[in-house]
């Protein structure tokens, strides 16, 4: 199974009197804009998912619904989970959801910092914090994982930041 961990693009900075509720802060233009680029390139690497799954934050659904128009992959879902990225989630549940998911070649999820950076490194070496990672806003993390390993079990394949797919545009 390929597992794409997808930190939400950028979003405006935190402002209780324009979004008293966190979870309703949107994605700015230029976030959008540069996302949008990501997913058009990424479409090229990675045609399509099975399952694309989203924290239903707005800055997060918003990053999905990109992922769905641009990159052609399918329509997103709520996965409760990923919406406990804010406080460091529960990484290791889930892996299981992972492991439980088997008979899938690929998922995709969108979510928040640090359970996503946790939750590659429980992936990558069976320990939320053994593999420090720098998740940009906006950066797709490509993780070839064995729903069967007891520990770990997941290879890094690639990471593909907004920064990194402006450059690949102008060459």
């Amino acid at each position: 199974m390929i597992v794409y961990l997808i930190r939400h693009a950028k979003a405006f900075d935190r402002d209780a009197s324009a979004w008293p509720d966190d979870r309703r802060r949107p994605l700015t233009a230029a976030g959008r804009r540069s996302f949008a680029r990501l997913a058009r390139r990424l479409a090229r690497a990675v045609p399509t998912v099975e399952l694309l799954e989203s924290s239903r934050f707005t800055r997060a659904w918003q990053t999905a619904k990109i992922l769905q128009e641009e990159a052609g992959w399918p329509e997103p879902s709520r996965l409760e989970g990923l919406e406990e990225g804010m406080a460091g989630g529960d990484p290791g549940a889930l892996r299981r959801s992972l492991a439980a998911m088997g008979d899938l070649a690929s998922v995709a999820w969108v979510g928040h910092e640090p359970l996503l950076g946790r939750l590659a490194s429980t992936l990558l070496s069976g320990e939320p914090d053994a593999v420090p990672i720098a998740f940009k806003k906006g950066a797709v993390l490509a993780i070839e994982f064995d729903p069967a390993a007891t520990r770990g079990g997941g290879r890094l394949r690639w990471m593909l930041t907004p920064g990194v797919s402006a450059r690949i545009g102008k060459r």
